[in-house]
């Protein structure tokens, strides 16, 4: 029995013999491809991305009168008459009590309630006017919204920001006319939210921009949309 152990033991180191000397000369096991060399990186790509880099924060840096820059600026709207605050806040709330449907928002319509012009822009974008207020400008405009395809957003803004509205003269007439009114808690919207059902399952939202949110009194933009209700 050891005997026949000791035959079968060299049978498999015979076996492997036998085939290595049936393989090809000069054969050799297939190597890995190399990936390609990664060229090094200069001064000067290093210099090109960080010029880019600069460049986009240059977009975003507010400007001395704290408007954003943009690669282009809107086209100019054509002057309309001096207005005093007084005025304005007049037509705020006339646009309060107007708007109530997708209709009411349309250009043509906003020119009546406010009682002023808003002609077409110098490209046609939007439609809108500025005039002089106070020390600066007022500026309202229409455009379309990017909420809702058929309705459109109304604007008033005022240049330089240091200008303002007085936010208790632009709440209360809203809250007296059952507007509910939200205001954030959290994140860097610094919006007030004022907002009304209106017609056919619409809701008007009033957004005033505003100097602080835990006592403000400088409202700074206000702006108009009408949506769809959320119930």
């Amino acid at each position: 029995m050891d005997s026949y152990r000791d035959i079968q033991a060299p049978i498999p180191w015979l076996l492997a013999g036998m085939l290595a000397l049936t393989a090809p000369a000069g054969a050799q096991a297939p190597q890995p491809p190399w990936p390609e060399p990664i060229p090094p990186i200069t001064n000067a790509d290093v210099q090109r991305e960080q010029d880019k880099a600069a460049a986009i924060v240059d977009s975003l840096i507010p400007d001395a009168h704290g408007r954003v820059l943009t690669l282009k600026d809107d086209p100019p709207l054509k002057p309309g008459p001096a207005l005093s605050a007084t005025r304005l806040i007049e037509q705020v709330h006339s646009l309060a009590r107007a708007l109530r449907r997708y209709a009411d928002i349309e250009p043509d319509r906003m020119q009546r309630v406010l009682g002023i012009a808003l002609p077409h822009d110098a490209e046609g974008q939007r439609r809108g006017t500025t005039g002089t207020f106070d020390t600066g400008t007022y500026t309202w405009t229409v455009s379309r919204s990017s909420f809702v395809p058929e309705a459109n957003t109304v604007r008033l803004s005022l240049d330089p920001p240091t200008l303002c509205l007085s936010v208790d003269e632009l709440k209360a007439p809203l809250l007296a006319d059952r507007f509910k009114m939200y205001v954030p808690t959290f994140g860097d919207d610094d919006r007030i939210l004022f907002y009304k059902p209106v017609e056919s399952q619409l809701t008007l939202y009033v957004y005033i921009a505003v100097d602080r949110l835990d006592t403000p009194t400088c409202g700074r933009t206000v702006t108009f949309d009408i949506a769809p209700s959320d119930d």
